[in-house]
């Protein structure tokens, strides 16, 4: 063999669609306005938040022309996608103004205590919740402190239908007699309200 190093040369893909990598570029696709953002990722990426705007994350080395093409692909689905969630609850806590929000807390706190009165005999949890508290809250629908007996609900629940508050208040009270989400929680909800995950699903 002979003393020379063979080396192999790679060819990367080179940026061309003139943005810089991470920024937001707006894009005007087929009567659609998407925010877009070149990364270092695999494939294009196109969702539609909940406030209906529409954002898209692309490889890096992509040019802006194609993926402008495979958004408009998509288009009659964002169109749709859209459509849905303005007439959602989802999309009406998107569009909240702090009235409303403030008309929401008013909502479940008026609900809440009675719904508590009514369940926590039914479960054998009975003067176990000690403080209620409300909240605005984007990740979660409620949250139990067995320990100090504090149960705190969302106040976006009063955007959905009433039984949704009432699994919520359900779910929270069955965390006094177990902790996790485990089968027995299951089993648990399944026995106190056997239409939970149909009640959840709604949330979802």
């Amino acid at each position: 063999m002979s003393g020379r190093t063979v080396c192999a040369r790679m060819r990367w893909k080179t940026p061309g669609h003139g943005a810089t990598v991470g920024e937001p570029v707006v894009l005007r696709v087929d009567g659609l306005d998407v925010e877009l953002r070149f990364k270092n990722v695999q494939n294009v990426n196109v969702r539609v938040r909940d406030d209906g705007s529409i954002h898209a994350s692309a490889p890096s080395w992509m040019s802006r022309a194609e993926v402008e093409r495979l958004i408009a692909a998509k288009a009659d689905w964002l169109r749709e996608r859209q459509a849905r969630l303005a007439d959602s609850p989802r999309g009406m806590i998107a569009q909240a103004t702090p009235q409303e929000k403030k008309e929401w807390r008013a909502v479940v706190q008026a609900f809440v205590p009675a719904l508590i009165e009514q369940w926590a005999p039914i479960m054998g949890v009975e003067g176990r919740v000690t403080k209620l508290a409300y909240r605005d809250m984007t990740s979660r629908w409620g949250s139990c402190q067995p320990g100090t007996g504090r149960v705190c609900i969302n106040i976006r629940l009063a955007a959905y239908p009433p039984k949704c508050l009432e699994y919520v208040v359900v779910h929270e009270l069955c965390h006094f007699l177990v902790r996790n989400h485990g089968p027995r929680f299951q089993t648990l909800m399944t026995k106190f309200m056997p239409d939970w995950k149909e009640r959840r699903a709604l949330l979802e």
